[in-house]
Formats: C-alpha cells, structure tokens, sequence
C-alpha cells in the first residue's frame, strides 16, 4: 500500500460511495470499510464539526503515519494517508475482524478462548511497549472476534521516554481494566463484590496494580464452577449467579453473540 495517495474529490467520494460506513459517527472520525481488507478513517467529514473543533480536526502527515512501519497483528496502526485536492483527509488501515467488546454479550465468552487471546495480546503489547509505544483511550477501542483482540483508534498513541517495563505496565493496564470490567460488571458484580479473593484481584487490575488478567480470569472461572458445582466454559454456565446480580448495566443494544462452539 502506497503511504501517500492523493485523489480529488470526486475521486474520494467515489472510494467512500464504493465502501460502506462501520457504526456511528464517533467525535474523531466516520470509518468506512473499502476493499481489500481495508478501511478508511474519513478525519474531514462535515459530520464531525458537531462534535469537536475544526481546529482539533487538523491531522499531520508525520502524526498519522508515525506508526506506518510498526509491523504488529493485534495494533492497527494507520499505514497510509489520503490528501484530497491537497488537504490531509484520511487514514488507510487494515480492517479489524470482530466487535466491539463493550457490545458483545460476556455471556458468549468461552473462558478458555478468552485465556489465550489474553496471552496473544499480551505478548503483542509487550512487543510495542519495547518500541516505546504508549498506548492513549483504549476504552471502547478493543475489538474481539472469539479468538483475537484488536486495539483501534491508534492514532492518539504516541512514542515515550519511559522505561519499556512503565509503558507496557500502562498499555496493559488499559487492556486489564477493560477486560475486568466487562466480566464482571455486566453479570457478576455482586458475586464477585462477596468474594474477597476476587473483589482484591479485581481492584488491583481497575486500579493498574496487576498487570496479569489471566490470574483473575482463572480464579474467577474456578469460583463460579464451585458455586455452580459444575465445569464453567462459557460464562452463559454461570447464568444462575448472574440472575442474582443486582443493577445490571446490560443489556445494551445492539448486543452481539460470540460463535459458540461445543463438543457433543
């Protein structure tokens, strides 16, 4: 993919028509996807203006394509820029498979799918925070598709002095926080709320101070196996705790169902 593409506007609007837009409209972009397994950050579009400046709305070539050579599976980072009848417009990057984690239904979560896509992006955080990369609002950007995360919306992180071992302590923080919060605070508040050991862990993750997820995931799935007294796969195994759950946040809408598969 070339870095720099410069196009017209009718030519742009006709790459924009071809695609088709994925969600809303957020405060920093309209997202399309285009072909190829592509999609395109339009940073322009009039739509935006209600949200934020115009000044905020101003992009630079080295901003944008400062990650441009990271080569990383699980970070999509912005890999090339569009002008339009010379104004920087948009950004081009891969298309990232799955939803929105704050979307899906934790109820479709199989625990030991969860446990390795956790390792997979843990190991791609550590990969980056040894490039200085530190990461910025990763909420609501974590994607997931049942086996892998993807971290979106990229294009605030930005290079650090820090030591390799403080970024990837903040980067992973980001992930551990979300990923806490949506196991528990959807269903399992209250259980976990009663149950100290987990209550600490779940703390200490919201709060930064664990940097190994894993840990409470595996000690929240042997808590709910105990008290359901049988072998919890999916979170939906543990429906009977979560009916107990006081102040449900969910459901939200829409609410996406991961792909479950069971052995016979």
């Amino acid at each position: 993919m070339d870095k720099v593409l410069r196009l017209t506007k009718n030519e742009f609007n006709k790459l924009i028509h071809g695609g088709k837009i994925i969600g809303s409209p957020s405060s920093t972009s309209i997202v399309y996807e285009i072909k190829n397994g592509l999609i395109l950050k339009d940073l322009k579009d009039e739509s935006i203006k209600e949200y934020v400046s115009e000044e905020d709305m101003n992009y630079s070539e080295e901003q944008l394509l400062k990650f441009s050579d990271i080569d990383s599976k699980l970070y999509y980072f912005i890999k090339g820029v569009i002008y339009v009848d010379n104004e920087l417009e948009a950004g081009i990057m891969k298309k990232c498979n799955g939803h929105l984690l704050t979307m899906i239904d934790p109820f479709s979560i199989n625990i030991t799918s969860l446990i390795k896509a956790v390792d997979r992006f843990s190991k791609a955080t550590m990969d980056i925070s040894k490039k200085h990369i530190k990461s910025f609002d990763m909420k609501y950007n974590i994607m997931y598709d049942g086996h892998n995360f993807g971290a979106i919306d990229t294009n605030e992180y930005d290079f650090s002095n820090l030591s390799e071992d403080q970024i990837y302590k903040s980067n992973i923080g980001y992930f551990n926080s979300e990923i806490a919060e949506f196991l528990v605070d959807f269903y399992f508040k209250k259980f976990v709320n009663q149950t100290k050991e987990l209550n600490d862990m779940y703390n200490s993750l919201v709060n930064f101070e664990l940097d190994n997820i894993n840990q409470f995931i595996i000690l929240l799935e042997k808590k709910l196996s105990e008290y359901c007294d049988k072998k919890i796969v999916y979170l939906e195994d543990a429906k009977i705790v979560a009916e107990e759950n006081e102040n449900s946040v969910y459901p939200l809408c829409p609410i996406y169902n991961l792909q479950k598969n069971r052995k016979k």
